[in-house]
């Protein structure tokens, strides 16, 4: 019986231990299997971010190549290498590019820098590789001027037939180049590093605690990290991407991606706790499961399979998740747009992006800090708009944000817009009271197949259009608007085609003496040589303003005049003055004026010939700025004109203050003669500019009594259709030589 007992009792022991083993084995494999669902979701988010990171490096890269091999397709097309010879246009270029200078080196190696020096660069890289047709970048070196470090960025200079006639070069300043390598993510935890085929760092770390100069020799200074040193040797040699897992003051997961720069290999690093941070509570977890193995194994691993995706999507949400706001940012955004949509509880849905107007201004006003409390006080609110399942609100680069929708009817939609608007019309911070004013773009979704990028471009289009609007809450986009950005586009593209081929011409319109009736002067206007076609100022001036094409026309019409007036003279003809608009380009740019007084150096015209026209609404935008350029102005010689004055809104203390050479009264005024009150107007308008000094020119005059009333109180000069109609440069000439006779 005892015996029995004892066996029974040996029996159980046995079954405990083999429980214990069974339940023992069955943790230990599914702790492993736990461990390798975390690694490779680890190394795949990590994979992911690294793509992205990569892309975003090579676009800006390319970018940059982009726009020096654009320059160097200019300067082939400016025969003699124009630009080696001139200063100030590759100075202006080198500031348009960001770089700190700019040179073009010759085939013997001789560079001509925008800074006004020269050196020979024939035993650089950079200078070896381009001068064999490649583009390149180079690693930090000393600046020759000033040693400073420095990445170059260089391009061939190809004629049309593909003959390498130079290279075309861009300084960076190392700091400012390595920061497009350095991105930082997960909210800091996580930073990235260039190495080259050698293993060598070319970029510095955004983790200083790490510092290290090739990234082989750094692994093998812990013996752990053999095996990652050999995958990455076998990586560099092969030229392709993988991941690591290494040991560098605390584990970390690595992605090693190939650029297509240099040979140089983006590192994304990742410490483990980090990406492995949810791994805490698996462990927890797993340790209750392993008391409850009785339930069945069954029901534990489906549970780990549930708390695995749980921890998947943790780590999502600390890689698309904006760090300012809380908001998703944009890849999270673009990622899940599709299946959003797809799986819409509304009958509609749209996209709204809101775009906060002037928020530059109000970062200067009260400072950056106040502007990102009210980036982060605008997103909690904006949240707060979510009504159904699937909709989403992010955070876009800057003051943008957006925001997908499903309704039933449109009113449903734009009163949850109205609403929004209306609660962050004011915000308060501390003691500030700041407005806000938004510009809106609405996309209503109409496809279930729409992608993130074509919804993104058509909201962008209307919310553009709103920017121009004050009189809506908002703007739709719609097939009009798409038609007019394609216009838009179509017209930049044309502008800066007839800028390349130098079709816009300079027209004249004569200035008479309103005694005499002689002509004493002209105005250049512009036109547009399109085709057959001849266009005035109506068709391309504005949209020229605003995309930033104005100055090179302006410059395109200088020189039309001053060639012009050039062969005039060697025919024979007397120079007559002729003034020229300037655009607001002009009046905060010293060097272009002196561009102005170049080209008149260039074709031997005398300064006292060319005038320079300001139009009064300048005045208002900054009357201490346009001061110093109305005295820099009589420093080389000009004239100043202030034009369509009456219509600008400056009082008579800046006309006062302003010193101004001629007074042109505006045609509105001139249109007013006849009437009382307006013919008061333009009396008063002549004595205030003959006791200012300023002779007086009224344009526009198309009528005799026009001209009688201006002669009689004793306007100096007048231009207008009564006279003469503006004047091809051909029809001017001919004008000319009658007045020989």
């Amino acid at each position: 019986m005892v015996l029995k007992v004892k066996n029974e009792k040996n029996r159980k022991w046995y079954f405990l231990v083999l429980y214990i083993v069974i339940v023992i084995a069955i943790v230990f494999v599914f702790r492993k299997y736990v461990d390798n669902k975390v690694r490779q979701q680890s190394t795949g988010v990590l994979e992911d971010l690294a793509h992205h990171n990569v892309m975003l490096i090579e676009t800006k890269v390319n970018d940059t190549f982009q726009k020096l091999n654009n320059l160097a397709t200019e300067i082939v097309a400016q025969k003699n290498y124009d630009y080696i010879h001139n200063r100030k246009e590759m100075k202006h270029f080198a500031e348009v590019l960001g770089f700190r200078e700019i040179g073009v080196a010759q085939l013997d190696g001789t560079a001509y820098m925008s800074t006004d020096t020269k050196y020979n660069v024939s035993k650089r890289d950079y200078f070896k590789r381009s001068i064999k047709g490649e583009q390149y970048i180079s690693e930090i070196l000393n600046d020759m001027r000033d040693h400073a470090k420095v990445n170059i960025y260089s391009v061939p200079i190809k004629s049309k037939t593909g003959d390498v006639k130079g290279v075309l070069f861009g300084i960076s300043d190392a700091e400012d180049f390595m920061k497009i390598f350095q991105i930082p993510i997960f909210n800091g935890y996580g930073y990235t590093y260039l190495i080259d085929e050698k293993g060598n760092v070319v970029s510095g770390s955004y983790n200083e605690e790490i510092e290290m100069t090739n990234l082989l020799e750094n692994l093998g200074y812990d013996s752990e990290n053999k095996e990652a040193k050999q995958s990455l040797s076998s990586m560099l040699q092969e030229r392709k991407g993988g991941s690591l897992y290494f040991n560098a003051h605390g584990y970390c997961y690595a992605n090693f991606t190939p650029l297509n720069v240099n040979n140089w290999n983006l590192v994304t690093v990742v410490p483990e706790d980090i990406l492995q941070q949810q791994a805490k509570t698996i462990t927890s977890v797993m340790q209750m499961i392993s008391l409850g193995i009785i339930l069945g194994a069954t029901g534990i691993l489906a549970f780990f399979i549930r708390l695995q995706k749980k921890s998947e999507e943790a780590l999502k949400k600390i890689a698309y998740i904006d760090a300012l706001t809380g908001l998703y940012n944009k890849p999270y955004f673009e990622e899940k747009f599709i299946h959003n949509i797809k799986a819409k509880s509304r009958n509609q849905a749209a996209l709204v992006v809101f775009n906060i107007r002037k928020f530059k201004i109000i970062n200067e006003i009260y400072g950056e800090h106040v502007g990102s409390n009210l980036l982060k006080s605008i997103a909690t609110i904006l949240e707060k708009t979510l009504r159904f399942e699937k909709e989403m609100v992010m955070h876009g680069y800057a003051d943008e944000f957006l925001a997908l929708y499903f309704y039933n009817t449109k009113e449903e939609l734009e009163e949850r817009i109205t609403t929004f608007l209306s609660k962050i019309h004011t915000v308060s911070y501390k003691n500030n009271r700041i407005k806000i004013n938004m510009a809106v773009g609405i996309y209503e979704i109409d496809s279930l197949e729409c992608s993130f990028e074509r919804a993104y471009s058509y909201v962008n289009m209307a919310k553009k259009q709103h920017k121009n609007s004050l009189v809506s809450s908002f703007e739709y986009y719609s097939d009009k608007l798409k038609a007019n950005e394609l216009e838009q586009k179509k017209l930049n593209d044309e502008i800066k085609e007839g800028i390349q081929k130098k079709e816009f011409k300079a027209w004249f319109q004569p200035k008479y003496d309103i005694e005499t009736g002689d002509i004493v002067g002209a105005e250049a206007l512009a036109r547009w040589y399109k085709n057959d076609n001849i266009l005035s100022p109506y068709y391309f001036v504005e949209f020229s303003e605003r995309v930033g094409f104005i100055q090179e026309i302006d410059r395109l019409i200088i020189e039309d005049v001053c060639e012009k007036m050039s062969r005039w003279y060697k025919q024979g003809l007397p120079y007559i003055p002729v003034s020229v608009n300037l655009s607001r380009a002009y009046l905060n740019n010293e060097d272009a004026i002196c561009y102005l007084k170049e080209i008149l150096e260039k074709y031997h015209i005398p300064k006292e010939y060319i005038q320079l026209e300001i139009t009064e609404s300048c005045i208002v935008d900054s009357e201490q700025e346009l001061a110093k350029v109305i005295d820099f102005m009589h420093e080389l010689g000009f004239q100043v004109l202030l034009d369509d004055f009456g219509v600008g809104y400056s009082s008579l203390t800046s006309i006062n203050n302003l010193k101004f050479d001629i007074l042109k009264i505006d045609k509105s005024f001139v249109d007013s003669i006849g009437n009382v009150k307006g013919e008061e107007i333009v009396k008063y308008t002549i004595s205030l500019g003959k006791k200012l000094g300023m002779d007086i020119i009224a344009e526009g005059v198309e009528t005799k009594e026009q001209y009688e009333f201006l002669k009689q109180e004793g306007c100096n000069m007048i231009q207008g259709y009564y006279f003469c109609k503006p004047l091809s440069s051909d029809d001017f000439e001919k004008l000319l030589y009658t007045l020989e006779k």
